[in-house]
């Protein structure tokens, strides 16, 4: 139970934190380089993690030995701090550029 509860708080976070910088950055031109570079591993992130949220829903969380839960619960959490940063990141930067908020 507590590693479920620890999932979906791991997958909110970062779900939130990927929308988040998506919302704010509002990216126009997918296919440039520059926007490939800066948005499209966040939205491939935000997309894997709504579908582990949904399998989580769906399924459950059976994690086998304690080394899993160890790994994936790292992994969760190391992404989850890239995440983050990129989104506090963004809006440091909106803050020091506000001309740049069209």
């Amino acid at each position: 139970m507590l590693y479920t509860l620890t999932l979906y708080v791991l997958l909110g976070i970062g779900l939130a934190a990927s929308v988040g910088f998506l919302v704010l950055h509002r990216p126009r031109r997918f296919f440039r380089v520059t926007e490939i570079n800066a948005s499209w591993w966040v939205i491939i992130i935000g997309l894997l993690y709504a579908r582990s949220l949904v399998l989580l829903a769906i399924r459950g969380a059976h994690p086998e030995t304690s080394l899993d839960t160890v790994i994936g619960i790292g992994f969760l959490a190391a992404i989850d701090a890239l995440l983050l940063v990129r989104f506090f990141s963004y809006l440091w930067y909106l803050r020091e550029h506000p001309e740049k908020r069209s």
